[in-house]
Protein backbone atom coordinates (compact mmCIF):
# COMPACT_ATOMS: atom_id res chain seq x y z
CA UNK A 1 0.00 0.00 0.00
CA UNK A 2 1.42 3.41 -0.97
CA UNK A 3 1.41 6.22 1.64
CA UNK A 4 -1.35 8.07 -0.17
CA UNK A 5 -3.62 5.05 0.08
CA UNK A 6 -3.20 4.80 3.83
CA UNK A 7 -5.95 7.36 4.24
CA UNK A 8 -8.57 4.79 3.40
CA UNK A 9 -7.60 2.30 6.09
CA UNK A 10 -10.20 0.81 8.36
CA UNK A 11 -8.96 2.68 11.41
CA UNK A 12 -9.99 6.09 10.16
CA UNK A 13 -13.19 4.72 8.73
CA UNK A 14 -14.25 3.32 12.06
CA UNK A 15 -13.37 6.54 13.85
CA UNK A 16 -15.30 8.61 11.35
CA UNK A 17 -18.33 6.35 11.62
CA UNK A 18 -19.04 7.81 15.03
CA UNK A 19 -19.35 11.33 13.68
CA UNK A 20 -23.14 11.11 13.47
CA UNK A 21 -25.71 10.35 16.12
CA UNK A 22 -28.78 8.59 14.79
CA UNK A 23 -31.40 11.02 16.06
CA UNK A 24 -33.05 12.81 13.11
CA UNK A 25 -32.57 16.55 12.98
CA UNK A 26 -36.10 17.53 12.08
CA UNK A 27 -35.91 20.56 14.37
CA UNK A 28 -32.25 21.21 15.09
CA UNK A 29 -31.46 23.81 17.74
CA UNK A 30 -30.72 27.26 16.36
CA UNK A 31 -27.10 28.02 15.60
CA UNK A 32 -25.36 30.47 17.91
CA UNK A 33 -25.62 34.01 16.64
CA UNK A 34 -22.62 35.14 14.59
CA UNK A 35 -21.47 38.74 14.86
CA UNK A 36 -19.02 39.20 12.01
CA UNK A 37 -17.90 42.59 13.30
CA UNK A 38 -16.84 41.03 16.60
CA UNK A 39 -14.58 38.51 14.86
CA UNK A 40 -12.24 40.27 12.44
CA UNK A 41 -10.34 38.24 9.89
CA UNK A 42 -6.81 37.11 10.55
CA UNK A 43 -4.28 39.94 10.38
CA UNK A 44 -2.44 40.21 7.11
CA UNK A 45 0.88 39.54 8.84
CA UNK A 46 -0.26 36.12 10.01
CA UNK A 47 -0.66 33.29 7.53
CA UNK A 48 -4.03 31.61 7.21
CA UNK A 49 -2.51 28.27 8.15
CA UNK A 50 -1.01 29.65 11.36
CA UNK A 51 -4.27 31.37 12.24
CA UNK A 52 -6.13 28.09 11.76
CA UNK A 53 -3.52 26.22 13.79
CA UNK A 54 -3.99 28.58 16.74
CA UNK A 55 -7.73 28.15 16.55
CA UNK A 56 -7.48 24.36 16.41
CA UNK A 57 -4.76 23.75 19.03
CA UNK A 58 -4.97 26.80 21.29
CA UNK A 59 -8.57 27.96 20.97
CA UNK A 60 -7.50 31.48 20.03
CA UNK A 61 -9.34 33.46 17.36
CA UNK A 62 -7.44 35.71 14.95
CA UNK A 63 -8.66 38.64 17.03
CA UNK A 64 -6.90 37.24 20.09
CA UNK A 65 -10.16 36.31 21.81
CA UNK A 66 -10.66 32.82 23.20
CA UNK A 67 -13.10 30.56 21.38
CA UNK A 68 -16.32 29.71 23.21
CA UNK A 69 -19.00 27.20 22.21
CA UNK A 70 -22.22 25.58 23.37
CA UNK A 71 -22.84 21.94 24.28
CA UNK A 72 -26.11 20.17 25.03
CA UNK A 73 -28.01 23.13 23.55
CA UNK A 74 -27.48 25.62 26.35
CA UNK A 75 -24.21 25.03 28.25
CA UNK A 76 -21.50 27.53 27.30
CA UNK A 77 -17.93 26.19 27.42
CA UNK A 78 -14.50 27.70 26.84
CA UNK A 79 -10.84 26.88 27.40
CA UNK A 80 -9.81 23.28 26.76
CA UNK A 81 -13.46 22.24 26.42
CA UNK A 82 -13.82 24.41 23.31
CA UNK A 83 -10.45 23.61 21.71
CA UNK A 84 -10.91 21.27 18.75
CA UNK A 85 -7.57 19.54 19.33
CA UNK A 86 -8.53 18.53 22.87
CA UNK A 87 -10.80 15.80 21.51
CA UNK A 88 -9.83 15.42 17.84
CA UNK A 89 -6.19 15.55 18.97
CA UNK A 90 -3.15 17.22 17.49
CA UNK A 91 -3.03 14.68 14.63
CA UNK A 92 -6.65 15.34 13.71
CA UNK A 93 -7.15 11.56 13.67
CA UNK A 94 -9.49 11.45 16.64
CA UNK A 95 -9.51 9.27 19.72
CA UNK A 96 -11.81 7.30 21.98
CA UNK A 97 -12.70 7.14 25.64
CA UNK A 98 -14.86 4.27 26.76
CA UNK A 99 -17.78 4.09 24.34
CA UNK A 100 -17.23 7.66 23.14
CA UNK A 101 -15.44 7.75 19.76
CA UNK A 102 -14.05 11.04 18.44
CA UNK A 103 -13.88 11.07 14.62
CA UNK A 104 -10.91 11.85 12.40
CA UNK A 105 -11.19 15.22 10.68
CA UNK A 106 -7.71 15.88 9.26
CA UNK A 107 -6.72 16.19 5.62
CA UNK A 108 -9.55 15.73 3.13
CA UNK A 109 -11.45 13.17 5.17
CA UNK A 110 -14.48 15.38 5.74
CA UNK A 111 -14.75 16.20 2.05
CA UNK A 112 -14.98 12.55 0.99
CA UNK A 113 -17.85 10.13 1.57
CA UNK A 114 -17.48 7.91 4.58
CA UNK A 115 -17.48 4.26 3.59
CA UNK A 116 -16.80 1.25 5.78
CA UNK A 117 -14.64 -1.55 4.37
CA UNK A 118 -16.52 -4.56 3.07
CA UNK A 119 -15.74 -7.92 1.52
CA UNK A 120 -18.26 -7.24 -1.23
CA UNK A 121 -16.76 -5.60 -4.29
CA UNK A 122 -16.78 -3.20 -5.93
CA UNK A 123 -17.81 -0.45 -3.50
CA UNK A 124 -18.56 -0.29 0.20
CA UNK A 125 -21.87 1.18 1.35
CA UNK A 126 -21.85 4.88 2.09
CA UNK A 127 -22.29 5.90 5.73
CA UNK A 128 -22.55 9.59 5.03
CA UNK A 129 -21.99 11.76 1.95
CA UNK A 130 -19.02 14.08 1.63
CA UNK A 131 -19.26 17.42 3.33
CA UNK A 132 -19.09 20.61 1.30
CA UNK A 133 -18.30 23.99 2.78
CA UNK A 134 -21.96 24.80 3.43
CA UNK A 135 -22.81 21.53 5.17
CA UNK A 136 -19.56 21.68 7.13
CA UNK A 137 -20.34 25.18 8.35
CA UNK A 138 -23.76 23.91 9.39
CA UNK A 139 -22.16 21.04 11.30
CA UNK A 140 -19.76 23.37 13.13
CA UNK A 141 -22.43 25.91 14.02
CA UNK A 142 -25.56 23.82 14.50
CA UNK A 143 -24.31 20.25 15.01
CA UNK A 144 -26.07 18.79 11.96
CA UNK A 145 -24.00 16.44 9.81
CA UNK A 146 -23.93 15.86 6.06
CA UNK A 147 -26.81 13.36 6.37
CA UNK A 148 -28.97 15.93 8.13
CA UNK A 149 -28.64 14.07 11.45
CA UNK A 150 -27.63 15.53 14.79
CA UNK A 151 -24.06 15.11 15.92
CA UNK A 152 -23.35 13.90 19.44
CA UNK A 153 -24.55 16.41 22.09
CA UNK A 154 -20.98 16.63 23.41
CA UNK A 155 -19.78 18.05 20.09
CA UNK A 156 -19.59 21.82 20.69
CA UNK A 157 -21.56 24.19 18.49
CA UNK A 158 -19.39 27.19 17.59
CA UNK A 159 -20.36 30.79 16.83
CA UNK A 160 -17.75 31.21 14.07
CA UNK A 161 -18.13 33.35 10.98
CA UNK A 162 -17.38 32.11 7.48
CA UNK A 163 -13.79 33.34 7.34
CA UNK A 164 -12.93 31.80 10.73
CA UNK A 165 -14.31 28.43 9.66
CA UNK A 166 -12.37 28.63 6.41
CA UNK A 167 -9.17 29.39 8.34
CA UNK A 168 -9.79 26.30 10.44
CA UNK A 169 -10.44 24.11 7.39
CA UNK A 170 -7.37 25.47 5.60
CA UNK A 171 -5.28 24.30 8.54
CA UNK A 172 -6.96 20.89 8.82
CA UNK A 173 -6.23 20.22 5.16
CA UNK A 174 -2.50 20.32 6.03
CA UNK A 175 -2.69 17.95 9.02
CA UNK A 176 -1.73 14.26 8.80
CA UNK A 177 -1.46 14.33 5.02
CA UNK A 178 2.16 13.37 4.31
CA UNK A 179 3.70 10.55 6.32
CA UNK A 180 6.41 11.69 8.74
CA UNK A 181 10.13 11.58 7.97
CA UNK A 182 11.98 8.39 8.82
CA UNK A 183 9.59 6.02 7.02
CA UNK A 184 9.84 4.69 3.48
CA UNK A 185 8.27 1.80 1.57
CA UNK A 186 10.38 -0.84 3.35
CA UNK A 187 11.90 0.57 6.52
CA UNK A 188 11.14 2.67 9.56
CA UNK A 189 14.14 4.37 11.17
CA UNK A 190 14.70 4.95 14.87
CA UNK A 191 17.60 6.33 16.91
CA UNK A 192 18.82 5.94 20.46
CA UNK A 193 20.98 8.67 21.97
CA UNK A 194 24.07 8.35 24.16
CA UNK A 195 24.80 11.83 25.51
CA UNK A 196 28.05 12.72 27.22
CA UNK A 197 30.80 10.55 28.71
CA UNK A 198 28.68 7.49 29.51
CA UNK A 199 30.60 4.57 31.02
CA UNK A 200 31.56 1.96 28.38
CA UNK A 201 29.67 -0.84 30.15
CA UNK A 202 26.51 1.28 30.28
CA UNK A 203 26.84 2.19 26.62
CA UNK A 204 27.29 -1.44 25.62
CA UNK A 205 24.36 -2.57 27.76
CA UNK A 206 22.04 -0.06 26.07
CA UNK A 207 23.22 -0.69 22.51
CA UNK A 208 22.98 -4.46 23.01
CA UNK A 209 19.30 -4.18 23.92
CA UNK A 210 18.47 -1.91 21.00
CA UNK A 211 20.32 -3.96 18.38
CA UNK A 212 19.24 -7.41 19.55
CA UNK A 213 15.60 -6.34 19.88
CA UNK A 214 15.61 -4.95 16.34
CA UNK A 215 17.25 -8.11 14.99
CA UNK A 216 14.47 -10.15 16.58
CA UNK A 217 11.83 -7.72 15.32
CA UNK A 218 13.12 -8.12 11.77
CA UNK A 219 13.43 -11.91 11.83
CA UNK A 220 10.19 -12.26 9.80
CA UNK A 221 8.99 -15.44 11.43
CA UNK A 222 5.64 -14.90 9.69
CA UNK A 223 7.03 -13.77 6.32
CA UNK A 224 5.85 -10.26 6.98
CA UNK A 225 7.56 -8.66 3.96
CA UNK A 226 5.99 -11.14 1.56
CA UNK A 227 2.57 -10.72 3.12
CA UNK A 228 2.91 -6.92 2.87
CA UNK A 229 3.83 -7.16 -0.80
CA UNK A 230 1.16 -9.68 -1.78
CA UNK A 231 -1.65 -8.83 0.63
CA UNK A 232 -5.17 -9.65 -0.60
CA UNK A 233 -7.29 -6.54 -1.03
CA UNK A 234 -9.42 -7.17 2.06
CA UNK A 235 -6.32 -7.57 4.31
CA UNK A 236 -4.16 -4.89 2.76
CA UNK A 237 -4.89 -2.58 5.68
CA UNK A 238 -3.48 -5.22 8.06
CA UNK A 239 -0.38 -6.44 6.21
CA UNK A 240 0.80 -3.48 4.11
CA UNK A 241 1.93 -1.26 7.02
CA UNK A 242 4.75 -3.70 7.89
CA UNK A 243 8.21 -2.09 7.89
CA UNK A 244 11.59 -3.38 8.93
CA UNK A 245 13.10 -1.51 11.86
CA UNK A 246 16.44 0.26 11.43
CA UNK A 247 18.17 1.42 14.62
CA UNK A 248 20.75 4.21 14.62
CA UNK A 249 23.02 5.10 17.54
CA UNK A 250 23.56 8.86 17.93
CA UNK A 251 26.52 9.53 20.23
CA UNK A 252 26.98 13.09 21.50
CA UNK A 253 30.44 14.14 22.64
CA UNK A 254 32.03 17.29 23.96
CA UNK A 255 30.25 20.13 25.75
CA UNK A 256 26.43 20.02 25.87
CA UNK A 257 26.39 23.32 23.99
CA UNK A 258 27.67 21.45 20.93
CA UNK A 259 25.06 18.68 21.05
CA UNK A 260 22.34 20.46 19.01
CA UNK A 261 24.72 20.79 16.03
CA UNK A 262 25.67 17.11 16.34
CA UNK A 263 22.01 16.12 16.45
CA UNK A 264 21.34 18.22 13.34
CA UNK A 265 24.12 16.40 11.46
CA UNK A 266 22.81 12.98 12.46
CA UNK A 267 19.28 13.93 11.46
CA UNK A 268 20.35 15.33 8.10
CA UNK A 269 22.23 12.13 7.31
CA UNK A 270 19.18 9.99 8.06
CA UNK A 271 15.90 11.31 9.46
CA UNK A 272 14.33 9.00 12.02
CA UNK A 273 10.69 8.51 12.94
CA UNK A 274 11.38 8.62 16.69
CA UNK A 275 14.11 8.50 19.31
CA UNK A 276 13.74 5.47 21.58
CA UNK A 277 15.29 5.32 25.04
CA UNK A 278 18.82 6.71 25.42
CA UNK A 279 21.06 7.63 28.33
CA UNK A 280 22.86 10.80 29.39
CA UNK A 281 25.74 11.69 31.66
CA UNK A 282 24.69 15.28 32.06
CA UNK A 283 21.66 17.36 31.06
CA UNK A 284 19.02 16.07 28.66
CA UNK A 285 17.91 19.61 27.86
CA UNK A 286 19.76 19.94 24.49
CA UNK A 287 18.18 16.70 23.28
CA UNK A 288 14.75 17.76 24.55
CA UNK A 289 14.91 21.09 22.73
CA UNK A 290 16.09 19.49 19.48
CA UNK A 291 13.27 16.94 19.54
CA UNK A 292 10.62 19.55 20.31
CA UNK A 293 11.83 21.90 17.59
CA UNK A 294 12.15 19.07 15.05
CA UNK A 295 8.77 17.59 16.07
CA UNK A 296 10.54 14.31 16.74
CA UNK A 297 9.14 11.91 19.37
CA UNK A 298 11.73 11.27 22.09
CA UNK A 299 10.55 8.42 24.26
CA UNK A 300 11.59 7.31 27.75
CA UNK A 301 15.32 8.13 28.03
CA UNK A 302 17.18 7.16 31.19
CA UNK A 303 17.98 10.53 32.76
CA UNK A 304 17.75 12.08 36.20
CA UNK A 305 17.52 15.52 34.60
CA UNK A 306 14.48 15.64 32.32
CA UNK A 307 13.11 18.96 31.15
CA UNK A 308 9.93 19.76 33.05
CA UNK A 309 7.92 21.58 30.39
CA UNK A 310 4.43 20.11 30.32
CA UNK A 311 3.43 22.30 27.38
CA UNK A 312 5.95 20.53 25.11
CA UNK A 313 4.58 17.64 23.10
CA UNK A 314 7.29 15.41 21.65
CA UNK A 315 9.57 14.33 24.57
CA UNK A 316 8.02 11.80 26.99
CA UNK A 317 9.87 10.70 30.12
CA UNK A 318 9.69 7.88 32.61
CA UNK A 319 9.71 10.26 35.60
CA UNK A 320 10.72 13.74 36.73
CA UNK A 321 13.90 12.27 38.18
CA UNK A 322 15.63 14.28 40.88
CA UNK A 323 12.98 17.00 40.83
CA UNK A 324 10.42 14.35 41.80
CA UNK A 325 12.55 13.35 44.79
CA UNK A 326 12.51 16.92 46.04
CA UNK A 327 8.74 17.14 45.63
CA UNK A 328 8.28 13.88 47.53
CA UNK A 329 10.07 15.29 50.58
CA UNK A 330 7.62 18.16 50.71
CA UNK A 331 4.62 15.87 50.15
CA UNK A 332 5.69 13.51 52.94
CA UNK A 333 6.14 16.34 55.43
CA UNK A 334 2.75 17.72 54.45
CA UNK A 335 1.02 14.34 54.84
CA UNK A 336 2.80 13.79 58.14
CA UNK A 337 1.74 17.13 59.60
CA UNK A 338 5.38 18.28 59.79
CA UNK A 339 5.45 20.90 57.05
CA UNK A 340 5.57 23.76 59.55
CA UNK A 341 8.86 22.57 60.99
CA UNK A 342 11.99 24.03 59.36
CA UNK A 343 13.82 22.00 56.73
CA UNK A 344 17.49 22.45 55.90
CA UNK A 345 18.67 20.92 52.65
CA UNK A 346 22.32 20.50 51.63
CA UNK A 347 23.77 19.90 48.17
CA UNK A 348 27.08 20.21 46.34
CA UNK A 349 27.32 23.11 43.90
CA UNK A 350 28.98 20.92 41.24
CA UNK A 351 26.29 18.20 41.26
CA UNK A 352 23.54 18.96 38.71
CA UNK A 353 21.34 16.14 39.97
CA UNK A 354 21.50 17.33 43.57
CA UNK A 355 20.81 20.90 42.51
CA UNK A 356 17.72 19.82 40.54
CA UNK A 357 16.30 18.11 43.64
CA UNK A 358 17.02 21.09 45.88
CA UNK A 359 15.58 23.61 43.41
CA UNK A 360 12.30 21.68 43.33
CA UNK A 361 11.55 22.71 46.94
CA UNK A 362 13.81 25.73 47.49
CA UNK A 363 10.82 28.10 47.54
CA UNK A 364 8.67 26.01 49.86
CA UNK A 365 7.78 27.43 53.25
CA UNK A 366 10.40 26.95 55.94
CA UNK A 367 13.07 25.53 53.59
CA UNK A 368 16.64 26.75 53.96
CA UNK A 369 19.30 25.71 51.48
CA UNK A 370 23.00 25.21 52.20
CA UNK A 371 25.40 24.79 49.27
CA UNK A 372 28.70 22.97 49.68
CA UNK A 373 31.25 24.19 47.14
CA UNK A 374 33.50 21.60 45.44
CA UNK A 375 36.78 23.43 46.09
CA UNK A 376 36.38 22.79 49.78
CA UNK A 377 36.81 19.00 49.58
CA UNK A 378 34.47 16.85 51.62
CA UNK A 379 32.33 18.45 54.34
CA UNK A 380 34.13 18.67 57.67
CA UNK A 381 33.18 18.77 61.32
CA UNK A 382 32.73 22.55 61.52
CA UNK A 383 30.51 22.58 58.45
CA UNK A 384 28.28 19.86 59.84
CA UNK A 385 28.00 21.58 63.22
CA UNK A 386 26.72 24.72 61.53
CA UNK A 387 24.21 22.70 59.49
CA UNK A 388 22.97 20.88 62.58
CA UNK A 389 22.53 24.18 64.40
CA UNK A 390 20.38 25.48 61.53
CA UNK A 391 18.33 22.27 61.49
CA UNK A 392 17.66 22.33 65.22
CA UNK A 393 13.99 21.53 65.92
CA UNK A 394 13.54 20.69 62.25
CA UNK A 395 14.46 18.22 59.56
CA UNK A 396 17.51 17.72 57.37
CA UNK A 397 17.64 16.66 53.70
CA UNK A 398 20.99 15.65 52.23
CA UNK A 399 21.32 15.68 48.45
CA UNK A 400 24.79 14.18 48.71
CA UNK A 401 26.77 11.09 47.80
CA UNK A 402 27.55 8.38 50.31
CA UNK A 403 31.14 9.59 50.68
CA UNK A 404 29.96 13.06 51.65
CA UNK A 405 27.16 11.91 53.94
CA UNK A 406 29.39 9.48 55.81
CA UNK A 407 31.40 12.44 57.13
CA UNK A 408 28.27 13.51 59.03
CA UNK A 409 27.80 10.35 61.11
CA UNK A 410 30.54 10.98 63.76
CA UNK A 411 29.38 14.58 64.24
CA UNK A 412 25.76 13.47 64.52
CA UNK A 413 26.57 10.83 67.12
CA UNK A 414 28.39 13.40 69.26
CA UNK A 415 26.07 16.37 68.84
CA UNK A 416 22.57 14.96 68.53
CA UNK A 417 20.76 16.74 65.72
CA UNK A 418 17.38 16.50 63.95
CA UNK A 419 15.13 13.51 64.49
CA UNK A 420 14.47 13.13 60.75
CA UNK A 421 17.07 13.06 57.98
CA UNK A 422 16.04 12.49 54.35
CA UNK A 423 18.52 10.85 51.98
CA UNK A 424 18.24 10.37 48.22
CA UNK A 425 18.49 6.74 47.13
CA UNK A 426 19.69 7.94 43.72
CA UNK A 427 22.61 9.90 45.19
CA UNK A 428 23.46 7.94 48.33
CA UNK A 429 23.18 4.52 46.71
CA UNK A 430 22.01 1.23 48.15
CA UNK A 431 25.01 0.36 50.32
CA UNK A 432 24.01 1.36 53.84
CA UNK A 433 26.61 -0.66 55.73
CA UNK A 434 28.36 2.53 56.87
CA UNK A 435 25.32 3.92 58.71
CA UNK A 436 25.79 3.57 62.50
CA UNK A 437 23.01 1.41 64.00
CA UNK A 438 22.20 4.15 66.52
CA UNK A 439 21.22 6.52 63.70
CA UNK A 440 19.14 4.22 61.51
CA UNK A 441 15.82 5.22 63.05
CA UNK A 442 16.35 8.84 62.03
CA UNK A 443 16.93 8.15 58.35
CA UNK A 444 14.29 8.26 55.62
CA UNK A 445 15.14 7.43 52.00
CA UNK A 446 13.41 8.99 49.01
CA UNK A 447 13.01 6.19 46.48
CA UNK A 448 11.33 6.74 43.09
CA UNK A 449 11.78 3.21 41.69
CA UNK A 450 10.40 -0.06 42.96
CA UNK A 451 12.03 -1.09 46.25
CA UNK A 452 15.12 -3.31 45.88
CA UNK A 453 13.41 -6.26 47.57
CA UNK A 454 10.65 -6.24 44.92
CA UNK A 455 12.59 -5.11 41.86
CA UNK A 456 13.78 -8.51 40.62
CA UNK A 457 10.22 -9.78 40.46
CA UNK A 458 9.06 -6.64 38.64
CA UNK A 459 11.80 -7.08 36.04
CA UNK A 460 11.26 -10.79 35.41
CA UNK A 461 9.98 -10.13 31.88
CA UNK A 462 12.92 -8.02 30.72
CA UNK A 463 15.57 -9.90 32.68
CA UNK A 464 14.36 -13.23 31.26
CA UNK A 465 14.56 -11.88 27.72
CA UNK A 466 17.99 -10.35 28.33
CA UNK A 467 19.34 -13.60 29.75
CA UNK A 468 18.00 -15.65 26.84
CA UNK A 469 19.73 -13.24 24.45
CA UNK A 470 22.96 -13.39 26.52
CA UNK A 471 23.15 -9.61 26.95
CA UNK A 472 22.07 -9.18 30.58
CA UNK A 473 24.24 -6.60 32.42
CA UNK A 474 23.35 -6.53 36.15
CA UNK A 475 25.21 -3.25 36.74
CA UNK A 476 23.15 -1.60 34.02
CA UNK A 477 19.85 -3.20 34.98
CA UNK A 478 17.88 0.05 35.06
CA UNK A 479 19.19 1.25 31.69
CA UNK A 480 18.41 -2.08 30.04
CA UNK A 481 14.98 -2.33 31.65
CA UNK A 482 14.07 1.19 30.52
CA UNK A 483 15.29 0.52 26.97
CA UNK A 484 13.25 -2.68 26.77
CA UNK A 485 10.20 -0.78 27.99
CA UNK A 486 10.63 1.95 25.36
CA UNK A 487 10.98 -0.63 22.59
CA UNK A 488 7.91 -2.58 23.67
CA UNK A 489 5.77 0.55 23.97
CA UNK A 490 6.90 1.78 20.55
CA UNK A 491 6.15 -1.58 18.97
CA UNK A 492 2.68 -1.70 20.46
CA UNK A 493 1.94 1.85 19.30
CA UNK A 494 3.03 1.06 15.74
CA UNK A 495 0.67 -1.91 15.75
CA UNK A 496 -2.20 0.36 16.79
CA UNK A 497 -1.57 3.10 14.24
CA UNK A 498 -1.83 0.53 11.41
CA UNK A 499 0.29 2.35 8.84
CA UNK A 500 -0.72 5.88 9.75
CA UNK A 501 2.92 6.89 10.07
CA UNK A 502 2.33 10.30 11.56
CA UNK A 503 4.47 11.18 14.56
CA UNK A 504 1.68 13.04 16.34
CA UNK A 505 -0.65 10.05 16.04
CA UNK A 506 2.13 7.73 17.22
CA UNK A 507 2.50 9.76 20.42
CA UNK A 508 -1.26 9.94 20.91
CA UNK A 509 -1.53 6.16 20.74
CA UNK A 510 1.22 5.85 23.36
CA UNK A 511 -0.69 8.25 25.63
CA UNK A 512 -3.80 6.14 25.13
CA UNK A 513 -2.35 2.66 25.60
CA UNK A 514 0.59 2.88 28.02
CA UNK A 515 -1.67 2.36 31.05
CA UNK A 516 -2.46 -1.17 29.88
CA UNK A 517 1.06 -2.41 29.08
CA UNK A 518 2.00 -5.50 31.11
CA UNK A 519 5.56 -4.32 31.74
CA UNK A 520 6.44 -1.13 33.67
CA UNK A 521 10.26 -1.17 33.80
CA UNK A 522 11.69 -0.22 37.22
CA UNK A 523 8.54 1.67 38.24
CA UNK A 524 5.67 -0.11 39.99
CA UNK A 525 3.04 2.22 38.54
CA UNK A 526 2.92 4.12 35.27
CA UNK A 527 0.21 5.99 33.42
CA UNK A 528 -0.21 8.69 30.81
CA UNK A 529 -3.07 10.85 29.61
CA UNK A 530 -3.29 13.42 26.82
CA UNK A 531 -0.75 16.14 27.55
CA UNK A 532 1.02 14.27 30.37
CA UNK A 533 4.75 13.77 29.81
CA UNK A 534 5.89 11.75 32.85
CA UNK A 535 4.78 8.14 33.13
CA UNK A 536 5.84 7.41 36.73
CA UNK A 537 4.50 10.11 38.99
CA UNK A 538 5.36 9.03 42.51
CA UNK A 539 7.69 7.20 44.84
CA UNK A 540 8.19 5.75 48.29
CA UNK A 541 9.52 7.09 51.55
CA UNK A 542 11.46 4.20 53.09
CA UNK A 543 13.58 3.44 56.11
CA UNK A 544 16.15 0.81 57.00
CA UNK A 545 14.95 -2.40 58.55
CA UNK A 546 16.52 -3.48 61.88
CA UNK A 547 20.06 -4.81 61.86
CA UNK A 548 21.91 -7.11 61.24
CA UNK A 549 20.71 -7.15 57.60
CA UNK A 550 19.35 -3.66 56.89
CA UNK A 551 17.15 -3.26 53.84
CA UNK A 552 14.86 -0.52 52.60
CA UNK A 553 11.29 -0.93 53.84
CA UNK A 554 8.53 1.42 52.71
CA UNK A 555 6.93 3.56 55.41
CA UNK A 556 4.43 5.02 52.93
CA UNK A 557 2.38 3.71 50.07
CA UNK A 558 3.33 4.87 46.58
CA UNK A 559 2.71 8.61 46.98
CA UNK A 560 2.52 11.38 44.38
CA UNK A 561 3.34 15.06 45.01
Amino acid sequence: MRPGKLISSITAAVLLAAASAMAPAANPPPAPAVDATAHPAAPSTESRIEAGRRMYLEGVLPSGEMITARVRNDVTVGGDFAICGTCHRRSGLGSSEGSQVIPAIAGDRLFNPLRLPTRNLPLAPQQRPAYNMETLKRAIRSGVDANGELLDPLMPRYALDDDQIELLIDYLKTVSVEISPGVDERDIHFATIIAGPVAPEIRKALVDVMQVYVEQKNSETRHESKRAQDAPWHKEWLFSPYRKWVMHVWELTGAPETWPAQLERYYRQQPVFAVLSGVANGPWQPVHRFCEQTELPCLFPTTDLPVIAEQDFYPIYLSKGMALEGQLVNRHRLDDGQVNRPLVQVYRADDQRAKAAAEAIRQERGVRTVVWHPGEGQPGTEFWRQVLDEAEDGHLTLWLSQADVDTLWPVLEQNGGPDRIYLSSSLYGDNTDGVPPSLRDRLLFIHINELPSRLSRLLLRSTGWLRVKHIYAPKAREVQANAYFALKVAGDALTHIRGYFFRDYFIERIEHTVDSVPYTSVYPRISLAPGQRFAAKGGYIARLSPVPNPALVAVTEWITP
